[in-house]
């Protein structure tokens, strides 16, 4: 499994834990303080989102592309 799979599995799993965590605040018995608590996890998990996009798209930039491989 490579690097880019794996990435690709940790934002799989950041998108579905935000996913939760929406449902979680829309409930009208939510306390405040729980609610706080759940988006200071969102927004460390939306972080962590945007570092694995960044290294997924450094990549892609890294890669040499299938065209320049065929002037070889």
């Amino acid at each position: 499994m490579g690097l880019e799979s794996l990435d690709r599995e940790a934002f799989t799993q950041i998108r579905d834990r935000l996913d939760e965590i929406a449902t979680q605040v829309r409930g009208d018995d939510m306390p405040l303080d729980a609610a706080l608590d759940l988006y200071d996890e969102a927004v460390k998990l939306g972080m962590k989102a945007t570092e694995l996009l960044e290294t997924l798209d450094a990549s892609d930039n890294d890669a040499p592309s299938s065209e320049g491989a065929m002037q070889r």
